[in-house]
């Protein structure tokens, strides 16, 4: 294959210096009598002095570059001024004693606040209960992972941890005052999450832990969750044991309860791959399973009547909704309430007299309301091709929603039964003037004849030529759906001129649990194809052409670049990767990486193994190929992928590349999974948009420019 050509004279890096040295130390290791090769294991120990010497100098370098694109300045200018106009984006809705919490992230604040509203009828008057900026130490930042309101609304309990680690302790806070309470639980959240359930009368609370030293050995402390309860005043040395020692090593556990009487659900999951367990109990009496993995329960919510409502997989992919009574909690005598149907359901939420569906269909949400004593069914009016984003339920039969489209901000309503949804105060409208764009639908044929949707963002009438630079998105993993959502970040793209596409591949949930297998474990080649045939289409269908087409991911994402780049380097000229999973070998042997077993296979399993080598990027870069320009992120406190990944990625690439486009390496060390404040969002996105402007947009020589501009000058002003 030919070098790739410069597609401009222009000087376009003049910052870029050669990478660091970086010494090839050649290891093997077999795998069912396969042997692999890896010549940059020793890029794996983060704590090496001299891993972080040469991670600094790849960071300086990504650095130095960055800034001196012509392009960066303005766009971080451009998003700077989205972010005064000011948008308020609200999550995590807990309704409790009368009042409303929520996080709110404000575009003009740089760190996210716990809010609280003490009165429903006055939305528009939020109080400010504990601000993240004002927790941090210097130098730190700090992160709100969970907060549990409790019944009577008096208390907050809520996990801070810094770095954006998403390693803390539970600490509890006045509701009023925001004044922080004595007690304080340990080891309350990890990666693998947290949960808080408080009792009916709020003296205390059930919370999942994990293990602390000495009770297991020092490589089990980051699995078996277990569930203990804590009561208001005492030491949490003194908590007692709930459950949790039959659930296995990759249980990830979340709780529930109900304000009014003792009752208690545990939702277990079995790693990320989609299977859980389920069991209610009263606080008194033994616990009681209800589904095992085999029943294909994802999703469980505790009925104001002490009725346990669930969705089913198990042969309705799409899901089905089922009720199950106490005081046996026999799955096998559900009432069967709402069939599988061509919605899927996502997610369900009780009120006294209803339950929510919240559905969706490639993206596209639905929210239906089923009265629990007659059976009806209704649909709840939702914006034009809308995603809910959230559903939470508030006094009596009413919830509170988040609905989003790709071209306006979230908009917060409340539905009550027998009305429409009506608007609250904590809608924002949008910085700019979208009205002129426009969403398209297509379907891209992937390599097995499975239609593959793609929206494309685009100006009304925009003339399909091939003429605009385009960025195209995917995720593909978990069963997560990319649902549309604003697209605040990449306004200043599409101001520039540039077009943007989502796709929704196989592994995500957009089409039911069958969409979402057919992308996982040693399907997962699917997911890639999925991608690639979309690229094509936007090129075929002359949205774009491939030397205008950037592609970019993070996280499981990040993991598709890889996978893109190694298989059709020639696919784009750009590529952005952010917290990628890159060697699929060694992901397993990370802590977090236990979980994704499920998801991703085991190298233990010779077929999964087999399909986990067939796509690993990492071990598919060939010397001498012409890749395109790589701009890898990662974090140094993120535990959910190893920056090792990025940091061996970067090494191989810059090793093997023959086409002289830049390799970058950048890590933030005030990252986890990801940026974590306003401030770091508008920093990298201002690089992902110049970086993508100075491969994408062909510029004309520095001659012709001069000439253009003489040529708009009056000929009198130029004596």
């Amino acid at each position: 294959m030919p070098a790739r050509k410069s597609r401009t004279s222009r000087a376009r890096s003049p910052t870029l210096v050669p990478p660091p040295a970086t010494p090839r130390r050649p290891t093997v290791d077999t795998y069912h009598s396969v042997p692999v090769s890896d010549d940059y294991r020793w890029l794996e120990d983060g704590k090496s002095p001299e891993v972080r010497r040469w991670t600094a100098k790849q960071s300086r370098r990504a650095r130095a570059f960055l800034d001196s694109l012509p392009e960066r300045r303005k766009f971080a200018r451009r998003l700077e001024q989205l972010m005064k106009v000011g948008i308020a984006f609200y999550d995590g809705f807990q309704f409790a004693g009368g009042r409303l919490f929520a996080m709110k992230h404000d575009t003009r604040r740089d760190r996210p606040r716990l809010v609280v509203f003490d009165s429903l009828e006055k939305l528009d008057r939020e109080r400010v209960l504990l601000d993240t900026a004002k927790l941090a130490r210097p130098g730190r930042t700090v992160n709100i992972d969970l907060f549990v309101p409790s019944w009577d609304g008096q208390m907050v309990a809520a996990c801070l941890s810094e770095g954006g680690s998403e390693e803390g302790d539970l600490f509890l806070f006045d509701a009023t005052s925001g004044e922080r309470l004595k007690d304080v639980v340990h080891r309350a959240h990890r990666v693998g999450g947290g949960a808080v359930a408080w009792a009916p009368d709020s003296r205390g609370f059930y919370y999942v832990r994990h293990p602390h030293p000495g009770e297991r050995p020092v490589e089990d402390l980051e699995f078996y969750q277990q569930a203990y309860f804590h009561r208001l005043g005492t030491p949490d040395t003194e908590d007692t044991y709930a459950i949790g020692r039959e659930f296995p090593r990759i249980a990830e556990v979340k709780l529930a309860s109900l304000s009014d009487r003792e009752l208690y659900l545990v939702t277990v999951a079995h790693g990320d791959g989609g299977q859980f367990e389920h069991w209610v109990g009263d606080g008194h009496t033994p616990w009681v399973r209800v589904s095992r993995p085999e029943d294909e329960v994802f999703r469980a919510e505790l009925g104001k009547d002490g009725c346990l409502y669930l969705v089913s997989r198990k042969n309705a992919p799409r899901g089905r909704v089922l009720r199950v009574k106490p005081p046996k909690w026999v799955l096998a005598d559900a009432d069967i309430l709402v069939p599988e149907r061509e919605w899927v359901v996502d997610d369900i939420v009780a009120t006294p007299g209803h339950l929510y569906l919240q559905q969706q269909l490639g993206g596209v949400g639905r929210l239906d309301r089923l009265d629990l004593r007659t059976g009806e069914l209704a649909e709840v009016p939702l914006p034009a091709s809308s995603a809910l984003r959230q559903v939470a339920a508030l006094a009596g039969d009413s919830v509170v929603l988040g609905v989003t489209t790709f071209l306006a901000p979230p908009e917060y309503l409340v539905a009550e039964a027998g009305r429409p949804p009506r608007p609250t105060p904590l809608s924002t409208p949008s910085p700019t003037d979208l009205s002129g764009w426009e969403v398209v639908r297509e379907y891209a044929t992937s390599k097995d004849g499975t239609r593959v949707p793609v929206s494309i963002i685009a100006p009304k009438g925009t003339p399909r030529d091939g003429s605009r630079p385009l960025l195209l998105t995917g995720y593909g993993g978990y069963g997560i759906s990319l649902a549309p959502s604003y697209v605040l970040w990449w306004q200043p793209w599409l101001e520039h001129g540039g077009l943007l596409a989502i796709a929704n591949l196989r592994g995500g949930g957009e089409f039911g649990e069958e969409w979402h297998r057919a992308g996982m474990l040693t399907k997962k080649q699917n997911v890639f194809d999925d991608f690639i045939a979309c690229a094509d289409h936007l090129c075929e269908r002359r949205y774009t052409t491939r030397e205008r087409l950037g592609i970019f991911g993070g996280s499981n994402g990040g993991l598709l670049m890889g996978a893109v780049l190694s298989q059709r380097p020639d696919l784009a000229p750009a590529v952005v990767a952010d917290v990628g999973v890159f060697d699929s070998l060694i992901s397993e042997h990370e802590p977090n990486g236990q979980f994704n077993i499920t998801e991703f296979g085991t190298v233990k399993d010779p077929e999964q193994f087999r399909a986990l080598l067939a796509y690993s990027p990492y071990h598919h870069v060939r010397e001498g190929t012409p890749y395109p320009a790589v701009l890898l992120s990662t974090g140094e406190n993120d535990r959910r992928v190893n920056p090792m990944h990025s940091r061996k990625m970067a090494a191989r690439l810059q090793a093997a590349s023959s086409s002289g486009e830049p390799i970058l390496l950048r890590t933030s060390g005030n990252w986890g999974h990801g940026p974590t404040s306003v401030g770091e969002l508008v920093d990298v996105f201002a690089d992902h948009l110049a970086f993508f402007e100075s491969r994408l947009v062909p510029r004309r020589p520095a001659s012709a420019r001069t000439h253009a501009r003489r040529r708009s000058v009056p000929r009198r002003a130029r004596r």
